[in-house]
């Protein structure tokens, strides 16, 4: 069996090198490697002790905190698998993540207790549900996470563990807002953290700080970086650019992995200055390119340590990756140009542009991209039919519409589909425009994302009222926000007499997307 390319070889190698250094920081809390390892695999032989078995899923919902962190590797190393959700997500969103991966047992933070209360009935499959935060906050027919701990043993789990053996499902929406579960292997996961350190040179001194979501590929790509190569991460619960600099300057952060619109963020903050931010080595974003306006500003306050990240949860993090010497090489000789690419195939990982033909297209035409390599997953979760969709013969299509030049570097030109990037989430248009229509004085209804200087994109919904009603920008968005995340909600509601229509009665979005950005 494939035993070495697992998540117990992570903990495994820092306790032999590592086991008094500090692995995770959150506020006052902290704990070495060897701690870390210890509460993990009592965890794990936690949740065997309650009658779970090989493959059950367990789900995880919580803002990021140490214990977040711990459920990466107490589940999938007890040979369990491990169901990250989303926080932001509405109660009902979460259930239907739990109903479609069949989750045998729940870990929960206390702040989102409300909102398992409100479906818990409604889940069969759920048995067990865990709470960690107040003990005196433990609601009846809740097990206490630390009681868990303490109850339980250290020792390796005494259940095989190999590399495709499935570690996690790692959910992103379908194109018509179905949730998908991107089946990840402890190889996928292993090469997460191993990819980013043979293309850099980090090293046991770095510091990290995990300021991005640890549900979204973003924290995946944060996480495990740092565990395989022993650094001690600093977790920040939820963002915030004040806190991410002060954090910076109290631990002497040297690399950090954010989203472009906390880049943004960071390059709008009016006391940025204020604090010494010479410590940073690396700083990774992802989600979409920045102006060479932006990137720029960002290499003039924080120094030339912006490092940018392609990829997907299907790829489990980044398939390509711009480094910091391509920018200096571009900037050399006046090529602005590098600042809207996102590099060229990331360690382990290979990525190719095609034609409809799925042949290899010239320099600078566009096609579709493919990749494949060891982060790509083995599909999805009980969806045989989405999965033919993009797997296919070893790689993985996300749909992306791209080019690359005669030095092999990507660019992202469109999307195949609508899915639009606000904030570095995945927000699919069908999913809110069904929501949309679901209010009682919708005739017609269309979401495009249209470009932010700091989101990315935001959403934005075009609507055509029923005859004789009247409801405004507002009402229809604290209507739409009673049914999906605050992030999928339109930031900007647009009402008109009509939509263009084709012949077939499809909606013109592109006409749309013109419309808008002249009126603009």
């Amino acid at each position: 069996m494939k035993t070495i390319s697992t998540l117990r070889t992570y903990l495994t190698r820092n306790m032999e090198y590592n086991p008094e250094k500090i692995a995770f920081i959150e506020g006052e809390r902290q704990y070495t490697f060897g701690e870390f390892m210890d509460r993990t695999y009592s965890m794990g032989n936690a949740l065997l002790d309650l009658g779970l078995k090989k493959g059950d899923r367990v789900a995880m919902l919580s803002h990021n905190t140490i214990e977040n962190a711990e459920s990466y590797f107490s589940i999938p190393n007890a040979a369990l698998v491990l169901v990250m959700l989303n926080f932001r997500l509405a109660a009902r969103e979460i259930q239907t993540i739990l109903a479609d991966s069949g989750a045998s047992a729940l870990i929960v933070n206390e702040k989102y207790v409300g909102h398992v209360e409100q479906i818990k009935n409604e889940l069969p499959a759920l048995k067990h549900l865990i709470f960690f935060g107040e003990k005196s906050k433990l609601p009846d027919g809740y097990l206490y996470y630390e009681t868990l701990i303490e109850d339980s043993t250290p020792a390796v789990p005494d259940v095989a563990v190999t590399e495709d053996d499935l570690a996690a499902l790692i959910y992103t929406s379908g194109t018509t807002g179905a949730p998908k579960g991107c089946m990840a292997t402890h190889l996928n996961l292993y090469h997460a953290g191993r990819s980013l350190n043979v293309a850099l040179d980090l090293g046991e001194k770095d510091i990290e700080l995990i300021a991005s979501p640890l549900f979204h590929a973003t924290g995946i790509s944060c996480i495990f970086p740092a565990m395989y190569a022993g650094l001690t991460s600093v977790i920040m619960p939820q963002w915030d650019p004040e806190e991410f600099l002060r954090l910076v300057e109290t631990h002497k952060v040297t690399t950090s992995m954010i989203a472009t619109p906390m880049l943004m963020f960071l390059m709008d903050y009016p006391e940025i200055k204020k604090y010494d931010m010479s410590s940073l080595r690396y700083v990774f974003f992802a989600g979409a390119p920045v102006t060479p306006v932006i990137y720029k500003k960002a290499i003039d306050m924080l120094g030339n340590v912006l490092i940018h990240l392609f990829g997907t949860s299907e790829t489990v993090g980044h398939t390509s990756i711009l480094m910091p010497q391509d920018v200096v090489k571009a900037m050399e000789t006046g090529n602005d140009e590098i600042f809207s690419s996102c590099g060229r195939s990331s360690p382990d990982m290979q990525s190719v542009i095609v034609d409809e033909s799925d042949n290899p297209v010239a320099p600078d035409q566009v096609g579709e991209i493919k990749v494949r390599g060891l982060g790509t997953t083995v599909g999805y979760w009980r969806k045989e039919e989405a999965t033919k969709e993009v797997y296919r013969d070893g790689w993985y299509y996300p749909l992306d519409l791209c080019r690359v030049d005669k030095h092999g570097f990507i660019y992202v030109v469109d999307r195949k589909k609508d899915m639009i990037i606000t904030g570095g989430e995945n927000v699919y248009p069908a999913e809110v425009e069904n929501v949309i229509y679901k209010h009682d004085g919708v005739r017609l209804a269309a979401v495009i994302g249209m470009t932010d200087r700091k989101w990315g994109e935001v959403v934005t919904a075009f609507v055509v009222k029923k005859e004789g009603q009247d409801f405004t920008e507002d009402d229809l968005k604290s209507f739409c926000r009673q049914e999906i995340a605050g992030y999928k909600v339109p930031k900007k509601v647009l009402f008109v007499d009509a939509l263009p229509m084709g012949t077939s009665g499809k909606i013109l979005k592109y006409q749309l997307r013109d419309q808008f950005s002249q009126e603009t």
